[in-house]
Parts: structure tokens; C-alpha cells; sequence
């Protein structure tokens, strides 16, 4: 018997080592082939000063106007009023940091691309309401950064970057500008927020190719989804509403239940629209979904500053709105476990076979672009209700902490959908940021008062 098991514990072991050794060489060659793809991306960057856009910017400029395009702001409150020839100094040298943020959307014969441009943007004093339109020319950036008071505020156009990107710009942004204030940091390198470092090439990947495979993809057919309806401000007004939490009492009443934070905020905010929607019998056949980016650097590693998420809709069934909170709740975890990394990978093989096409790939530029934005006002934003985006934590050197009060997330109005939602903590506090452009507030009002009947002090700051 001892001898038995002596023989099946070495198998055992070889067998790990094995799978050890396989897996090790896994490694080994995808880090050669991210090694490869870099130099190759290096060499193109330095003699052409052009690359395309990755394959989640690409919907972008077709889906646009010049009335509209799909924008979002990352702001922060700092404490002293701003210095705005110390902030245009900070940019100029974080975009010695990221050059490839210098860029214009151009037109190709066959796909939109970016043009590094010699040119470097001004900072600008914040007048209009947040996340106008962006124009797009062979000469301007597709980005700005704005100021006002003691608020400086970055706004993209998402082709560009994703949350995660954007607010690694930024905050490298906010320690250059300072350190010109006087500030001096030993730890940047902790945080990579150092605009002294060279550019790294992986940050210019498009990690959608670098992990798409021809294998398993995920049809792209849903319901339609209710839809939040109602009269609307002119195109140019942005309402902005706040609310803004103590992130220890948010996660421990979210462990209460034992959910995650996102979890729990995304339960709120589906039983707040199964409320609305229950005012409106003409999509009582419609569900209530939810619509929640994936940070796909969480599974896939990448260094990429460009956009690297997916979109994921969480479903409330029809037949199950009535449930309480509690079991509202659990369907959002329920769900939440399914989009594993299989799951996502599906999506991306999807999305990159569809690049890939031959056919699509030939197709002249104005073809593509009506095609495009003919299959997303067919399909896109009519498969979920409103979206849920969370950034998380915001990480920063100590010495910078006392300097900033809170950061704010604005997404810009979106196509179709009437109202969005954002996340993100710093310091302690959750700023939690409605954006709409419908007249009536009663949504929004629901939200935090649900958030105030379960237990928590939300203080309220808005733009109207």
C-alpha cells in the first residue's frame, strides 16, 4: 500500500511538472510574441507616425456626428485654485510620456486611423457643459483638457482610450502638475505615473489581436431591452448629478449582503429602473438589463493604454421583477460568475473575426462606416437600459492625497439610452455620478434615496 502511494505521489509529481513545464513554455512564447509585435509596432511608429484603431474603437466614428460622439471626463477637485500655466506645462510633459495621445482621427480608404501630430494641444477654461462633441479634422486632438477654479477635467473621445487608460493619463497628468507646485515624489515608479519614463510600446497594443484566437465565438443576438423614455433637454445640456458616499460603509453594507460593491450598486440601480419601467405598460414585455464594462486586463494582461473592455448586460427576467432586493441581488451574482475569462474570450474572438473579414476588410470606408452604424442602431444601445461604470479605487502617492478632495466620472450622453452611471473612490469617498439629459430627475432622485434607506449619508452636488 505504501508503495503505492510512493509511485502515484511521483506521477503526480511529473505529471505537475509537466504541466509546469508546458505552461511555462506558454509563457515564454506569448512573451516573445508580445516582444515581436512591439518591435514591429516600434518600427512603424518611428517611420510612419500612424496607427490604427483598436478593434473596440473602431464603432466610434461611425456611430458619430458632428452633433454627437461618444465622450467621457474624468475630473479632480483639488484643493487650491488651478495654475493653468503650471497645467499646460504638466501636459506638454506627460505627452512627452504618451505621445501616441497626441493624435488626430483621419479617414483611410478603408479604415479611420490615428495621426501622430507635431502640434500640442492647449488647456482650455471649462464655459460649455461637459463632454461637448469633438470635431475632427486632420490637425486637432481627440482630446482636451479643461479647467475651472480649482476643478481640472480630461475629456476623450473613446476611440482613444478606455477608463483605464484615461485615468492613468490623467493622473500622471495631476503629479506632474504637482510636482511644478512644488511637490517632490519617491515613489512614482510604485505607481507608474512618472513622465520622465520613455514610452513603452506594449501601451500602443492592441490587446484585442494579441489575445483573439479562432476558436469558440459568442453570438451577438439579445432581446431588446426596456427603455428608459421620456421628454429631453436640447442636445447641447448635460445634467449632472452626484452623489458622493463613504466607500468603508458602501463596502461593508455590500458585504452585508455578501456582494462585492459593484455588485451591490448595480442591484440598487436595476431595482430603481424595474421601478421606472413598471410607470411604463408599453415595454412591460422588455427587460431591465444593465450594462457593465470589464477591465479585460484583470484576465488578459496587458500594458495597453488603449481601450481593452467589454461590455457584459446583466438581465433582470420579465417574469422575476417583482422579487425583493435581496433576490435582485442574487441575480446580479448569479450573473456576474458566468462572465469568466472563457466567456470573454468568446466576445473577443467574435469581434476580431469580424475585423478580420475579408470582405469587411475591402469594403470601402463610407460603406463601412453606414453598415456599422446600421448594425448598431439596429442592435447596440436597444440591448441594454443604462450602463454601470466602475473604476474602481484610484491609486496615488500619499503626498498628493491631502491635495486632491474627490474625482468625478461623466460619460458623455450616449446615442439612445437616456441615462448613464459611474463609479469611482478616492480617499475614502465614492463619487457616484449620474449623467442625463432627460427633464425629469425622479430616476436619479430613487437612487440615492434607495442608497439613503439602506443605510448610508449620501451627500448630493450637481450641475443644474
Amino acid at each position: 500500500m505504501v508503495e503505492k502511494q510512493r509511485v502515484k505521489s511521483k506521477q503526480k509529481e511529473q505529471s505537475d511538472a509537466k504541466i509546469l513545464a508546458k505552461d511555462l513554455k506558454r509563457e515564454a512564447k506569448e512573451r516573445a510574441q508580445v516582444a515581436e509585435k512591439a518591435k514591429r509596432l516600434e518600427a512603424r511608429y518611428i517611420r510612419e507616425n500612424w496607427f490604427k484603431l483598436d478593434n473596440a474603437a473602431l464603432i466610434y466614428p461611425a456611430i458619430g456626428s458632428t452633433e454627437w460622439n461618444s465622450v467621457f471626463r474624468i475630473s479632480a477637485i483639488i484643493k487650491d485654485k488651478v495654475d493653468a500655466v503650471k497645467l499646460q506645462t504638466a501636459l506638454d510633459d506627460t505627452l512627452k510620456r504618451y505621445p501616441f495621445f497626441n493624435v488626430s482621427l483621419c479617414d483611410g480608404l478603408f479604415w479611420h486611423y490615428f495621426q501622430i501630430l507635431a502640434t500640442k494641444p492647449k488647456i482650455e477654461p471649462e464655459v460649455e457643459y461637459p463632454c461637448r462633441p469633438f470635431e475632427f479634422s486632420r490637425t486637432s486632438q481627440i482630446f482636451r483638457v479643461l479647467y475651472y477654479d480649482n476643478k481640472i477635467s480630461f475629456e476623450t473621445f473613446h476611440s482613444l482610450t478606455d477608463g483605464n487608460g484615461a485615468i492613468r493619463f490623467f493622473n500622471t497628468l495631476l503629479v506632474r502638475y504637482f510636482e511644478l507646485n512644488g511637490l517632490v515624489f519617491d515613489d512614482l515608479n510604485k505607481f507608474d505615473l512618472n513622465v520622465r519614463d520613455l514610452p513603452v510600446m506594449e501601451e500602443m497594443e492592441d490587446a484585442f489581436k494579441r489575445y483573439a484566437e479562432k476558436g469558440k465565438t459568442k453570438p451577438r443576438s439579445e432581446s431588446v431591452a426596456f427603455a428608459v423614455k421620456g421628454p429631453l433637454e436640447s442636445l447641447q445640456v448635460l445634467k449632472v448629478v452626484t452623489g458622493i458616499v463613504d466607500v468603508d460603509k458602501l463596502k461593508a453594507l455590500s458585504k452585508s449582503y455578501d456582494a462585492t460593491i459593484n455588485e451591490f450598486l448595480s442591484a440598487v440601480y436595476l431595482k430603481v429602473l424595474i421601478e421606472e419601467k413598471k410607470r411604463d405598460n408599453k415595454q412591460s414585455k422588455r427587460p431591465v438589463k444593465l450594462s457593465v464594462p470589464v477591465n479585460m486586463r484583470r484576465f488578459y494582461p496587458s500594458k495597453t493604454m488603449r481601450n481593452f473592455a467589454q461590455f457584459i448586460n446583466i438581465e433582470i427576467p420579465v417574469d422575476k421583477e417583482d422579487g425583493t432586493f435581496a433576490f435582485i441581488l442574487d441575480l446580479v451574482k448569479n450573473q456576474s460568475k458566468n462572465f469568466n475569462k472563457d466567456y470573454l474570450k468568446q466576445i473577443i474572438n467574435a469581434n476580431v473575426k469580424s475585423e478580420r473579414n475579408f470582405f469587411v476588410r475591402i469594403m470601402p470606408l463610407a460603406i463601412k462606416d453606414a453598415m456599422l452604424k446600421l448594425i448598431y442602431n439596429r442592435v447596440g444601445e436597444r440591448q441594454f437600459t443604462s450602463t454601470l461604470t466602475n473604476l474602481g479605487i484610484c491609486e496615488l502617492p500619499e503626498k498628493i492625497k491631502d491635495k486632491i478632495i474627490n474625482y468625478h466620472v461623466v460619460l458623455g450622453a450616449t446615442k439612445l439610452n437616456r441615462i448613464n452611471l459611474t463609479a469611482i473612490s478616492f480617499n475614502g469617498k465614492c463619487s457616484l455620478t449620474f449623467t442625463t439629459r432627460l427633464v425629469d430627475m425622479r430616476l436619479i432622485r430613487d437612487f440615492f434615496t434607495r442608497l439613503s434607506q439602506l443605510g448610508l449619508q449620501v451627500d448630493l452636488i450637481s450641475n443644474i
